[in-house]
């Protein structure tokens, strides 16, 4: 008899446990070696965070995605984050389950704390260090980062001074002098990772066949790609694309301009160009290669215009992009924070100037062989500096340290 009830209560001890384990894992209690916080993961309009987060998902068996699902650009496509979840999890069933809701209220065990813009790890910082996580963090250009601003500096020193902060990721060499200048941090605790993680993989395998004007189109075409953050674009320079476009169109019929990324025509008005111009709206990587193939150039003419202090990394996603799909790449670069790519031979640097825009533009249109050349070289410069495992090697090399688990990933050959 009394076997017997130890038999029932090592089956009951055993249930027990099992339903606690059950618990934790869906309570995140358990211990991971890496948690992401984020405020717009999975959206997929995202693409550098769906590159780059996955690429950490893979990368490490135990780790974790943890998103509040409170970014506009979510809030505007989607109801809830739930939503978002289960369309991302039909594009990437390998990793069902590893993106969840944050919950302040329920606490981590993991080794490290990633995510990216000051924003989010000063959102994240008082519950990173109520459990007591080190965490490292890429500080973008964007997401309440501004050169010489208040609140940013705010930003910045309580987050430095965090004991829990051990690393910071920057990819433009301004954002290193400004944090050296400012006392925020020491060199040894900056790493300058140049560019900006982009889904290469998905633009540059399964090409499209690239069209070419006069050969197997009648049309120039020339492409404005950045998401509409305000209703004119200032910052993004779509109003000079417009006056660029309506100059070209009043002289040539065979230009037309294409805009991906929430423009539409009623924002600025653009009835001068007729049927010269289409509207996409947002769009997702996989909308990208077939579109590119028949683009020949991108014009970016963008400035530091959107908040005091604000400014786009050089050069932007959607431009490294459309390049490394082979489309020419005319951008400015207002705070001279170009290393890596050769004017007039692998992109063309434009000014502010629609009329001088203009000329560069009639240039290359009459000497579309130049053009040609010039973006297959630019396309050869950033596969090499913005090929996706270029750019995430060294960003596990980091993370590994502080975790001390090595990371195995499938290299991918673009």
């Amino acid at each position: 008899m009394m076997e017997k009830i130890r038999a029932e209560l090592e089956k009951s001890q055993l249930w027990l446990e099992k339903i606690k384990s059950e618990l934790e894992v869906s309570s995140h209690s358990h211990s991971y070696d890496l948690v992401i916080l984020d405020d717009i993961f999975p959206l997929r309009l995202s693409a550098f965070r769906i590159a780059e987060y996955n690429y950490y998902l893979e990368a490490f068996s135990r780790s974790l995605v943890l998103s509040t699902g409170t970014a506009g650009m979510l809030k505007q496509n989607y109801s809830n984050l739930s939503e978002v979840i289960v369309d991302y999890e039909k594009f990437h069933p390998q990793f069902k389950g590893r993106v969840r809701e944050f919950d302040q209220n329920i606490s981590i065990n993991a080794k490290l704390i990633y995510t990216v813009f000051i924003n989010n790890i000063f959102y994240f910082i008082q519950y990173i260090e109520k459990n007591n996580i080190p965490f490292v963090f890429t500080l973008y250009p964007g997401g309440g980062f501004h050169i010489d601003e208040e609140a940013t500096n705010h930003k910045l020193a309580r987050v430095f001074a965090s004991p829990n902060f051990r690393k910071v990721i920057i990819t433009q060499r301004n954002t290193y002098e400004y944090l050296l200048n400012n006392n925020f941090c020491n060199p040894k605790q900056i790493e300058l990772i140049y560019g900006c993680v982009v889904p290469s993989h998905n633009l540059t395998s399964n090409l499209y066949e690239k069209k070419s004007y006069r050969q197997n189109k009648v049309t120039f075409d020339i492409c404005f790609v950045a998401y509409k953050y305000q209703p004119t674009g200032l910052h993004k320079g779509y109003d000079i694309f417009i006056e660029v476009a309506k100059n070209l169109a009043s002289k040539h019929d065979d230009f037309h301009f294409h805009i991906v990324g929430g423009h539409e025509p009623t924002d600025i008005d653009v009835s001068l160009l007729e049927n010269n111009i289409t509207f996409y709206g947002q769009k997702t990587t996989d909308f990208f290669p077939d579109f590119y193939s028949g683009m020949d150039l991108i014009l970016s003419p963008n400035r530091p215009a959107f908040f005091p202090g604000a400014f786009d990394g050089f050069p932007t996603g959607a431009c490294a992009e459309a390049a490394l799909s082979g489309v020419a790449l005319f951008c400015t670069d207002c705070l001279n924070l170009n290393v890596a790519f050769k004017d007039r031979e692998e992109i063309v640097i434009i000014s502010l100037s629609v009329q001088e825009i203009c000329e560069s533009i009639e240039y290359y249109w009459e000497n579309y062989d130049e053009l040609s050349e010039l973006a297959k070289r630019g396309q050869l410069a950033f596969q090499q500096v913005f090929n996706l495992d270029y750019q995430m090697n060294p960003r596990l090399r980091l993370i590994s340290e502080y975790i001390g688990t090595k990371y195995s990933v499938k290299q991918r050959n673009n």
